[in-house]
């Protein structure tokens, strides 16, 4: 995966960055109102995959209309992809926020899986939640959206990216939240597609080289390292599931997939390894990264959908005044910006589109 903008070097990233701080520090306040008074800005936001910790998106984009954030494209993979499309079609927070609560039971969630006999390619086909989406924002084409869109998605074959672009937003978004394994593999664009999270979780390079912005923004619920550690050395409460319901879950455990050590857990926390590495080095490639990270909860749990929209208000309210400076300063440093090439890829040869 490599940033193919010849503005995208990480050194003069971080030069741009340092000079675009400003020295003393206002309200926030103060600080929209001088906002106003600027030239339209364009800025871009990229959200990453998560599966339901993808729900914190919502909470970092109801604070970015609160505080009348001007957001002109979007770009996402998986989970990001879906919440995109969906805020591109016209859906604001609120209303986001009200899908979110439509779909946290296990039961609804049930609803929406399409069990692919034999699961050879994948236990579901992924269709009835396609179906869902197209209930919501119908056949609309990219070219109508509100603003621009950049979906994601992961050739099987060739190991590249698939840009979603152009045609059907829901053909692309469908291909983009195609989980090996758990979902079948999407035919888009002559293309054999999975998650778009596999090969870009984060699509700030994307962005970047198809739509011409000031600054990016990324929204990212992968962990570092690190954080994994820190969540890692925290206790974890005693479980309230009565003692039937654990006997219960004990007893099916050789037959649910997504259990502790079983297949679908196995491979995604695989998935996650890789992510991480390929996320990391893609932030320098930010103007900013907003990381509602959380140690509860797994990504197939959106019944603990508050929890994570929560968090993600709480990042986004943390990083309003790095976003107010950016809007400050992007008089200031449009008219310098670098044009080196960048130096290095982000993950190897391998990954090279």
């Amino acid at each position: 995966m490599v940033c193919y903008d010849p503005t995208l070097n990480k050194n003069a990233f971080r030069n741009r960055q340092q000079a675009g701080k400003l020295g003393a520090q206002s309200s926030q306040q103060s600080q929209k109102q001088s906002v106003k008074a600027q030239h339209e800005v364009k800025i871009g936001l990229a959200i990453s995959s998560g599966g339901a910790r993808g729900l914190a998106h919502l909470g970092v984009i109801e604070i970015l209309e609160k505080n009348k954030i001007p957001i002109a494209a979007v770009a996402g993979s998986s989970m990001g992809a879906y919440v995109g499309a969906l805020w591109c079609a016209g859906y604001n927070a609120q209303q986001l926020i009200k899908l979110a609560e439509e779909i946290h039971s296990p039961r609804q969630f049930r609803k929406l899986s399409d069990l692919a006999l034999p699961p050879s390619k994948g236990i579901f086909w992924g269709l009835k939640a396609r179906n869902h989406l197209r209930k919501s924002i119908g056949d609309i084409h990219f070219s109508e959206l509100k603003r621009s869109l950049i979906v994601i998605a992961a050739d099987l074959d060739t190991h590249r990216r698939v840009i979603g672009h152009k045609g059907r937003v829901i053909d692309a978004v469908h291909a983009s939240c195609a989980l090996p394994g758990l979902i079948v593999p999407v035919h888009y664009q002559g293309h054999r597609c999975i998650d778009g999270g596999v090969i870009e979780p984060i699509p700030i390079c994307s962005l970047r080289k198809h739509v011409d912005l000031d600054y990016v923004i990324a929204v990212s619920t992968i962990p570092s390292g690190r954080e994994i550690e820190a969540c890692s050395a925290i206790k974890k409460p005693p479980s309230k599931k009565s003692l039937l319901r654990r006997a219960l879950a004990f007893g099916i455990k050789p037959f649910n997939l997504l259990a502790p050590g079983n297949i679908i857990d196995t491979f995604n926390k695989s998935l996650k390894a890789s992510q991480i590495r390929m996320a990391d080095d893609a932030y320098a490639y930010a103007d900013l990264v907003i990381k509602p990270v959380s140690c509860q909860g797994n990504w197939y749990d959106y019944h603990n959908y508050q929890h994570f929209i929560e968090i993600g208000r709480q990042a986004a309210e943390k990083a309003l005044p790095k976003i107010f400076e950016l809007l400050q300063s992007a008089n200031k440093n449009q008219a310098n910006l670098p044009h080196d090439p960048p130096q290095k890829p982000l993950v190897g040869k391998r990954l090279s589109r």
